[in-house]
């Protein structure tokens, strides 16, 4: 970190300090009367929010174009919208906006602050992934029940399809069936029996080494994603090469998929995604340009989520759009089972 961010940060904290202050003096004058006092108060609190502004700019971490500060606050709003949009997002008891997870506890969502400053703890790491195309920023309420994920996105599907405003990547039509999304059921299954294994080490029954969701929330209820803006995931022999880091291609088998993050180092520092965090990508993508992601049979290929199995049979998960069908499939794929030209894989950068 550098030298002066402690010192910029004690004086951030200051000044929101200062703003809740003001905040408090504000709600405590009269709203007839007193005029002047109250036009005083406010042009002081104006200048105060600005100079906030201006004191987060100068603690951004990254001074690349890819991702200035104006282009993250706005994505930051927009994520946090899209959840209180769907529903994903509650009042909690303390007044603020977060999730009540499986637990039956509250987790407030992660506030725009809070992310920076972790930004800044990971500013080496990120001057790396940045140019490589980790800019698209994803909020993941992992603590959620994923037929709460699972609802949002659906209902999303069957609301673009009935405006006529359903599209591929390439802005053509497409249909929907009746059930717009399949194969959940075992998933949500398997997250209430504790079969379903986060960020496993490695696909099997026994040495998987991941947590179920309970466990998990013992460390986290959010997860803070940089991804690659990526709706049509390449395939073989058709990706690219970034800052020194090629794409993740097709057909290759989940293991080494898993592997390849693990130990090349070109993707050091990268994971795979979860149901959780593919949906809210989704449905990102969708309220945004009307597209629906992983189309296999399309432009795309479909995505292995390599952050989650089924401890029962050591399994992967993975999901895709199916054109004939007209839905999306949540599956499952034995790893040692070999490589699907039509499935890739997508990963993320963890900011929490």
């Amino acid at each position: 970190m550098p030298q002066l961010c402690p010192e910029l940060t004690t004086k951030l904290v200051s000044l929101k300090q200062l703003k809740q202050e003001f905040d408090l003096e504000l709600s405590g004058l009269p709203q007839t009367g007193k005029t002047g006092d109250l036009a005083l108060v406010r042009e002081a609190k104006n200048k105060l929010v600005q100079g906030i502004k201006e004191l987060q700019k100068s603690l951004w971490p990254l001074e690349y174009t890819e991702l200035t500060f104006e282009n993250f606050e706005a994505q930051y709003e927009f994520q946090k919208n899209l959840l209180l949009n769907s529903g994903l997002l509650k009042t909690l008891t303390t007044g603020g906006l977060g999730i009540e997870a499986i637990d039956n506890k509250e987790y407030p969502i992660p506030t725009l602050e809070q992310i920076e400053e972790m930004m800044l703890e990971k500013r080496e790491f990120l001057k790396t992934k940045i140019p490589q195309g980790f800019v698209k920023l994803v909020l993941v309420p992992l603590g959620l029940p994923l037929d709460s994920l699972i609802k949002a996105y659906g209902d999303t599907l069957n609301e673009h399809y009935r405006q006529g405003k359903l599209l591929d990547t390439k802005n053509k039509p497409l249909e929907l069936g009746e059930e717009s999304i399949v194969g959940c059921a075992r998933y949500t299954e398997a997250e209430a029996t504790g079969d379903l294994v986060y960020f496993p080490q490695e696909y099997s029954k026994t040495t998987h080494q991941g947590k179920t969701k309970k466990q998990l929330l013992l460390i986290q209820a959010w997860q803070v994603l940089l991804i690659e803006d990526l709706p049509d995931l390449p395939a073989e022999g058709r990706s690219k090469i970034k800052a020194k880091r090629q794409q993740q291609e097709a057909n290759q088998s989940p293991n080494y998929y898993l592997k390849q993050l693990q130990n090349d180092p070109q993707y050091k520092g990268e994971q795979g995604l979860t149901p959780e965090s593919w949906l809210i990508y989704a449905l990102s993508h969708l309220t945004q340009t009307n597209q629906v992601i992983d189309n296999y049979e399309g432009s795309s290929k479909g995505c292995y989520l390599l952050s989650v199995c089924f401890k029962k049979f050591g399994y992967v998960s993975y999901v895709y759009f199916y054109r004939k069908l007209a839905q999306v499939i949540f599956d499952q794929h034995d790893p040692a089972a070999g490589s699907y030209s039509n499935v890739s894989s997508r990963s993320a950068v963890s900011i929490l």
